[in-house]
């Protein structure tokens, strides 16, 4: 009994707070730990602080309220954004978990997007132009960032990360690009360095799309 009503407790948080519909009557719901809810989220989001609560839960639910799937995040702290992303294959929502840790200039918030797609839950991947497949994850840390942008009926994001290669940096610019048949990935670099608390590369710096 005392599990049920913890179940229950989960139910009712995401219902009330993080409930997206999709699908005709279908629902995409972010599920908390009951010891946390959006005014805590708000508050810890980025501090870093140790967190006991157990990962949030992403369920995709019926019409009736069954569960039709579920996927467990990395974090306790996590954010459902409630707009689609537009020019996807499927519906596809940006899904954010903190992972923020006291120390490092390479953890952070983790933005990535998840697709509805034959009542299943899927996290997205891009393909390159050399054909392989990589998941599409935005970080936003010390050396890191992303923005989405409007191209036409569909939306881009740009990805810039600062990593170390041979005893220097390299600055890695990505574009994500959603098409009916999938998701692409356009990559370039340079060397240099970059930090977050600089203003975001000027767009003309991506490759396009």
């Amino acid at each position: 009994m005392r599990r049920f009503l913890c179940l229950l407790g989960f139910s009712l948080l995401a219902i009330a707070a993080h409930a997206v519909q999709v699908l005709g009557c279908n629902r995409l719901e972010l599920i908390l730990d009951p010891r946390l809810n959006p005014g805590i989220v708000q508050r810890e989001w980025g501090s870093g602080h140790t967190r006991g609560e157990a990962p949030a839960l992403l369920e995709l639910r019926g019409c009736k309220g069954q569960l039709l799937d579920r996927l467990t995040l990395d974090a306790p702290l996590a954010r459902l954004d409630p707009v689609p992303i537009r020019g996807t294959p499927a519906p596809t929502y940006l899904v954010s978990v903190d992972l923020t840790a006291e120390a490092g200039s390479y953890n952070g918030p983790l933005t990535f997007p998840v697709q509805v797609k034959g009542q299943h839950l899927q996290r997205v991947e891009a393909t390159a132009s050399d054909g392989h497949n990589e998941p599409i994850r935005l970080a936003l840390t010390g050396k890191a960032a992303w923005k989405k942008i409007r191209v036409g009926s569909v939306d881009d994001f740009l990805s810039v990360s600062c990593q170390p290669r041979d005893g220097s940096f390299v600055i890695f610019y990505r574009r994500y690009h959603p098409t009916r048949r999938g998701w692409q990935v356009s990559v370039r670099s340079e060397p240099g360095f970059w930090e977050s608390d600089s203003e975001f590369p000027d767009i003309q710096l991506f490759p396009s799309g």
